[in-house]
């Protein structure tokens, strides 16, 4: 039996008077890569906040993990990793400072787990190099470690490549394939940047002005024409 292991069900948000979110369902499982596709202001991010608990919807039900995110919020989202906008850190304290100081926080979070986030987010020595010094791309990656601290089943990422070079973008994408097929982690990514959903996703959801328009999962066909398909022409 397939492991759900997030499921959205008539999600609706308003600011306002606007609806910006309209009736989203959708549901993604164990081991899956899930793009989340649109133009911006689409609603990507609003969505994004829900499910992490930092937007509360006007109608619906988020379950993760068989948990309902409304009546059992802590057990809910107590494995789920994110990283949404730019991750912010302690700019004085170095990268393995501001884990360890993380890490404090949090249950059973051992030195080797430490040191295996580290791993798959390929800080390299700048591990001990105070986050100050670091680059928009080397703070996406102390998130990615951030995000992968606990023992996650659900990976968020919100435009995950945003300042990273290509070697970085490249090495992304392979942490999280083996995240996906090695331990079974279900990872949703919302982005702008079609050839990085097409080349990673197992499924692609596309969002336009707030509605879900439609999802492909044979990712054979040209994600642009579908995009375009699923979008329509600009008004421009």
């Amino acid at each position: 039996m397939i492991q759900k292991v997030l499921e959205l069900k008539s999600i609706s948000k308003k600011r306002g008077k606007l609806r910006v979110l309209k009736d989203i369902s959708f549901s993604i499982s164990k081991g899956e890569i899930c793009g989340f596709v649109g133009k911006n202001g689409a609603g990507k991010t609003t969505l994004i906040k829900i499910i992490m608990g930092m937007l509360f919807p006007d109608e619906g039900e988020i379950i993760i993990g068989g948990k309902s995110l409304e009546t059992e919020r802590e057990e809910a989202l107590q494995n789920v990793g994110a990283i949404v906008e730019t991750p912010e850190f302690y700019g004085y304290m170095t990268g393995r400072q501001n884990l360890n100081y993380i890490a404090s926080m949090l249950e059973n979070v051992t030195k080797d787990k430490i040191e295996d986030v580290i791993k798959y987010s390929k800080l390299g020595v700048k591990i001990d190099k105070k986050v100050k010094t670091y680059s928009l791309g080397m703070k996406q990656r102390l998130g990615l470690a951030q995000a992968l601290m606990g023992e996650i089943s659900l990976l968020i990422l919100d435009e995950p490549t945003n300042g990273l070079d290509p070697i970085g973008v490249v090495e992304l994408k392979k942490t999280i394939k083996i995240l996906a097929e090695e331990k079974g982690v279900c990872v949703f990514i919302s982005s702008h940047i079609l050839s990085e959903i097409e080349s990673i996703c197992t499924k692609v959801i596309f969002i336009n002005e707030g509605k879900i328009v439609g999802t492909c999962s044979n990712l054979k066909q040209n994600l642009e024409e579908k995009f375009i398909e699923m979008m329509g022409e600009n008004d421009e």
